[in-house]
């Protein structure tokens, strides 16, 4: 079985990857996104789950939800992100890293 998988804008055809494939993919992408944005660094593990999120576009209760954690909760890590990236708004965060 062949699956077509988008990494880091190229799309790739591998066989049937595993679990320790997708971890090295994963981990490949992160390192090539911390080179183009190494002030993400600056961001905990949550931070950056929820910066994620906040590149799409769903809700903080949205986000929450697909979290597991509490609405005010999203709203603290969007207040810690902003500050770290020294940004104001989502929507100054969705220009500065439209690329993403």
């Amino acid at each position: 079985m062949i699956y077509n998988i988008d990494i880091g804008g190229q799309n790739m055809e591998k066989e049937k990857l595993n679990y320790f494939d997708y971890i090295i993919l994963a981990e490949n992408e992160y390192k090539s996104l911390l080179e183009k944005h190494p002030e993400l660094t600056e961001l905990s593990k949550r931070e950056l789950e929820v910066f994620a999120q906040l590149l799409t576009d769903k809700t903080q209760q949205q986000i929450a939800e697909e979290l597991f954690i509490s609405h005010s909760s999203v709203h603290f890590h969007c207040k810690n992100i902003y500050r770290k990236l020294n940004i104001n708004s989502r929507k100054q965060l969705l220009i500065k890293y439209k690329d993403i």
